[in-house]
């Protein structure tokens, strides 16, 4: 089994689900919160560049939500600093599996690379908050 660094969002009920899967299908995972990590560029490109610009940010951040950040209107070195002074942009979670670097929870790529075992039959990716009071910023920890 693979041990994975996975970084994400502290408290984001989305990256728990998606680490109780790799755990469960009995790969060990060492959970890093994304806004500890001082990503350039240079740090955050290589997990995204197999991505379009546009699929770089994560979906569900509230600046994104509210269109006041517009995935795909930047250049590639505006959004990657955009990314690295904003975290909470970025898509998550990012993981370092088999020297490979990923950005997203995508289940059928994953099944490529590592084994899943009971993957549910739900979206991993969706944004569990709606389903309560708090809002993704009230759980960012800088």
């Amino acid at each position: 089994m693979s041990n994975i660094i996975f970084y994400t969002k502290p408290g984001c009920k989305g990256g728990q689900r998606q680490k109780e899967l790799l755990l469960s299908s009995g790969h060990t995972v060492e959970e890093r919160s994304i806004f500890d990590k001082a990503w350039t560029p240079e740090t955050l490109k290589p997990y995204l560049e197999k991505l379009e610009i546009e699929d770089w940010y994560n979906k569900n951040a509230p600046d994104v939500k509210a269109g006041t950040v517009i995935p795909g209107a930047l250049s590639m070195e505006d959004t990657l600093d955009l990314l690295c002074s904003n975290p909470i942009l970025i898509k998550r979670p990012l993981m370092e599996i088999n020297n490979q670097l990923i950005a997203g929870f995508d289940v059928e790529f994953l099944k490529e690379i590592i084994e899943l075992k009971n993957i549910p039959n739900e979206d991993l990716t969706k944004c569990k908050m709606g389903s309560s009071n708090k809002t993704c910023d009230s759980l960012m920890e800088k």
